[in-house]
């Protein structure tokens, strides 16, 4: 089984900041999201944590790990996607016309692209999901979207509902 777990609220969560590799911390809120989540997990048996070595994904797989004490994997290919010169801007302050380029030319913006994003997540996912253990992914919305997709045949223009903070989702039984 293959379980998901977006990492707790950040204050970029909450204010609209586009947090892209920002390590930005939990609020704590997220806290709390993350100990609820530990308390709805603690009966289920987790064999291996992989995390995204973002402080907001680290600090919520530590959180949950309390009642499993297993190891926690951090791995690059689970953080969340570069937003270039978008990172640290307010989600409100983008124009339509900036989105829109943006989304045609990230590199432009030294941004990772959608592509470059499912790439490297999916290489990831390559070398778990033959696994008989029971893993925990504690990443980020992209990182979602993307291992969503590979699992169930969708292209990336594909609309994938994303989880909430400290949500968790069933990946693969």
């Amino acid at each position: 089984m293959i379980l998901f777990v977006r990492h707790g609220e950040t204050d970029c969560n909450r204010q609209g900041i586009i947090q892209g590799q920002l390590d930005a911390p939990l609020n704590e809120e997220g806290i709390k999201q993350a100990e609820e989540t530990a308390e709805k997990l603690k009966n289920t048996e987790i064999n291996v944590i992989y995390s995204s070595p973002l402080v907001r994904a680290k600090l919520t797989a530590e959180i949950i790990n309390k009642y499993h004490n297993v190891d926690i994997i951090c791995d690059d290919r689970l953080k969340e996607q570069n937003a270039g010169e978008a990172t640290g801007r307010y989600e409100s302050t983008i124009t339509k016309e900036e989105y829109e380029d943006f989304a045609k030319d990230p590199h432009k913006y030294n941004a990772e692209s959608e592509e470059d994003l499912y790439i490297r997540n999916i290489d990831f996912f390559k070398e778990i999901e033959k696994s008989d253990k029971t893993i925990l992914i504690v990443a980020h919305r992209g990182i979602y979207k993307n291992l969503y997709r590979y699992i169930n045949n969708l292209s990336l223009s594909d609309k994938v509902a994303v989880p909430g903070n400290s949500e968790v989702k069933t990946l693969k039984d």
